[in-house]
């Protein structure tokens, strides 16, 4: 074996082998070499097996020469000879587990490191090595860390633990150096090991002194947040400060959000991170929001000058819907803009404006504005934000603050608010499709996710196997109830075979309805069903739910405000379905009060727009017109009364749920049901009243043209090939060449 002679650190020769000990079976090798060793170096036991450890590091010298780290595990002492290559030095270093831990070593590891080293020594015993040795409970390497730390930056600044807004986040503040660059990772080491922080980081703007305060929201609570050093690894270095003892009572996340509100960007990212991590985190920054709240900031100057308000900012996963209004009398307005801490967006590059009124800042009268609508798409939801911020841009280049109110966060009123938000003349196509149709959408999709069945109750036994189920969705209007139940219980081809289900979209009414329903069943010893849903979710979800509560082969979709007049009714609209005609849906003659035809089928037409609208077959005139009152096939029929086969109903998916509040879902069934391959019926020989519209007029909720004009543009988007194929309207080619006849007709 070749003799190994240690060399000397002098006349440029490598500096001794040694060993430090980092944790109870993990050593480091180090080994000083002058200038740059490009060949890779080599480390064997005494009888020539070559070892290769686990983890190795390159560090610069100030010096300009290379110190050589090598990671091993070893549970029993080694003898070792390492050598630059295979003919260049070499020296031999003995690796004892039982060593103990000097602090002293770790001061000499940093000792004549360039500063890239020192930060790459650093990283690397936080990141790859800590994971590969599995030594984040080690307390010896924790120490090891803390005292690096300590070598690298003395006498570090604090960080703060400033709160805890929910029981598993907090906040930690502290101030760093703008030249760190951004930071990858941020890492605690307390007396009982190392720990990778799981957080999200806001930075603001750097000073004058070049000193930018950060916010991290790590997850952790009082148990696993103890008192150490923090470190953070940024591009261009590290940060290492001191994290203070966690005190009995931090301060509440009210007070602390309190004093900090002003900063919108904050706000922003507390918001956008804060809100995804829990249900519980949603509500609390929602509650801070609320609480902390800003004055709301408008423009209201003199008649004569400039002025804006935005009262409408629905924060959405999608986007911000963005409503208000503008006064320019001198054209002196550039434009008004979203601001955020990453992005500014001006809403006068897509906004929809429409003329309006408003109050004068005096109360005394109203004068002319311009009102405008945008929609701003979201790369990455932001959160439920209460009050977005906008600036209102003069041509002179000042710039003034917009502020809104406090906006909803509930679903019910922020449609509430979309659909107020244009007048209806104005909700033309192009609007819809690229401003108010996405917000609506998501809005309807949160309304319907919000509401399901809070309660069911139940009058008298329910029939073992009922043929019939009739659903009945109730909204605020009782008055028919009686006489409609009434007609039910005198039915004798009901009562044996119907279970009716009620489903109580106005749950606030759910005592009164409840009390109504148990004594009509005292009365007519009728069974019935009562499902109270949680809140108001409209037609559709209201019925599917209903239609999830029945049992019946068969399923009647009935409005409160529909009476039948004569028995069998529903057991002779049943008889028409299927057979050869394959009948998927079939509807009965509907009267009003004064015995005239309100319905004899559905068919489409479109308006003025090229939106196709419902109406219905020879509404108005008598109630025996002849031609209304003959059985034949129509393109839909009226979700008042309109029975199908259950399996039906569940196999084209039910009412379909993205249709504001309540209007043509019935016709999308029909529409669906005959994308199905099966057809839909209008049966005269049924007949029953219908007080049209008695119930929807009632729902204060119910923007009435904006709503229908929605559902209508909607079913128009899904709808336009088949339901123009179905009321004989030329394909689009053909209309380009009847058009061209016509032109050429005319020259």
């Amino acid at each position: 074996m070749l003799e190994i002679v240690p060399l000397s650190p002098r006349n440029d020769q490598a500096e001794p082998v040694r060993s430090i000990k980092l944790a109870s079976d993990v050593s480091l090798v180090v080994w000083d070499i002058p200038g740059h060793c490009s060949v890779p170096p080599r480390c064997a036991r005494q009888d020539g097996e070559i070892i290769a450890p686990l983890a190795s590091l390159r560090l610069g010298r100030v010096d300009g020469g290379t110190r050589i780290l090598w990671a091993l595990r070893a549970r029993t002492p080694l003898q070792l000879i390492v050598s630059a290559g295979t003919l260049g030095p070499s020296d031999t270093v003995e690796v004892d587990p039982a060593d103990p831990f000097i602090g002293s070593d770790i001061a000499a590891l940093v000792e004549d490191l360039d500063g890239r080293a020192r930060v790459s020594l650093l990283t690397a015993f936080l990141t790859s090595w800590c994971g590969a040795f599995r030594l984040s409970r080690s307390s010896a390497f924790a120490e090891a860390v803390q005292l690096l730390a300590q070598e690298l930056q003395p006498g570090n600044a604090p960080a703060t633990l400033a709160c805890f807004p929910t029981r598993d986040a907090a906040l930690i503040e502290f101030a760093t150096s703008a030249d760190l660059g951004s930071i990858s990772s941020a890492h605690l080491v307390t007396a009982q090991g190392v720990r990778r922080l799981t957080c999200e980081i806001y930075a603001r703007k750097p000073d004058r002194s070049g000193r930018r305060g950060m916010t991290l929201l790590v997850d952790g609570n009082a148990t696993t947040l103890a008192a150490g050093t923090l470190v953070l690894i940024g591009e261009n270095g590290t940060a290492i400060r001191a994290l203070g003892k966690i005190g009995a009572r931090p301060a509440s996340f009210l007070r602390w959000w309190g004093t900090r509100r002003n900063d919108g960007a904050l706000t922003e990212f507390l918001v956008r991170t804060l809100s995804v991590k829990s249900e519980e985190a949603r509500l609390a920054v929602i509650d801070m929001q609320a609480r902390a709240a800003l004055p709301p900031k408008s423009v209201e100057l003199a008649a004569f000058q400039p002025g804006a308000e935005v009262d409408l900012a629905l924060s959405l996963d999608g986007g911000l819907l963005v409503g208000g209004w503008f006064r320019d009398p001198q054209d002196l307005i550039a434009g008004i803009d979203h601001v955020t801490a990453e992005a500014t967006r001006s809403l006068d590059t897509v906004w929809h404006l429409f003329p309006g009124r408003v109050g004068t800042a005096e109360g005394s009268g109203r004068d002319d504005a311009t009102g405008f609508i945008a929609y701003l798409p979201h790369d990455k939801p932001a959160g439920p934000i209460l009050q977005p911020r906008f600036r209102m841009r003069l041509k002179s280049g000042a710039e003034v603050n917009l502020i809104p109110k406090p906006q909803p966060i509930d679903a019910a009123t922020m449609r509430a608010g979309a659909l107020r938000s244009v007048p209806l003349q104005h909700a033309t196509g192009a609007l819809l499709s690229t401003t108010l149709g996405p917000a609506l959408a998501e809005i309807q999709r949160r309304v319907v996710k919000s509401v399901g069945i809070a309660k069911v109750e139940r009058f008298g036994a329910e029939l073992a196997e009922p043929v019939f189920s009739i659903v009945i969705p109730l909204y605020r209007v009782l008055d028919y109830l009686r006489f409609q139940i009434a007609a039910f219980a005198t039915d004798p081809g009901l009562r044996d075979q119907t279970e009716i289900i009620f489903v109580l979209d106005s749950p606030e009414q759910a005592d009164d309805v409840s009390h109504m329903l148990g004594g009509l069943h005292r009365l007519y010893k009728m069974p019935m069903t009562l499902a109270v849903m949680s809140a108001n979710g409209g037609y559709a979800r209201a019925n599917n739910a209903g239609v999830g509560l029945a049992r019946g082969l068969v399923v009647n979709l009935l409005n409160s405000d529909v009476i039948p007049s004569d028995a069998n009714w529903l057991s002779r609209l049943a008889d028409k379905l299927g057979g050869s005609a394959r009948i998927g849906a079939v509807g009965p003659k509907l009267l009003f009060e004064d015995g005239s035809l309100q319905h004899a089928g559905l068919y489409f037409q479109r308006d003025a727009r090229g939106t196709w609208l419902n109406h219905h077959f020879f509404k108005g005139m008598p109630g025996g017109h002849l031609a209304a009152n003959k059985p034949r096939l129509v393109p839909a029929v009226t979700g008042a009364c309109l029975v199908m086969l259950r399996e039906t109903f569940a196999d084209v998916g039910g009412f379909s749920e993205d249709y504001v509040i309540g209007d043509y879902e019935d016709s999308d069934i029909c529409l669906k049901i005959r994308a199905a391959g099966m057809n839909v019926s209008y049966e005269p020989d049924v007949a029953l009243y219908h007080l049209e519209r008695r119930s929807m007029r009632r729902n204060g909720d119910y923007m009435r043209g904006i709503a229908s004009r929605y559902n209508s543009w909607l079913h128009t988007q899904r709808w336009d090939p088949v339901i123009g194929k179905l009321m004989g309207e030329p394909a689009p080619a053909e209309r380009v060449e009847e058009a061209i006849g016509d032109r050429r007709s005319a020259a």
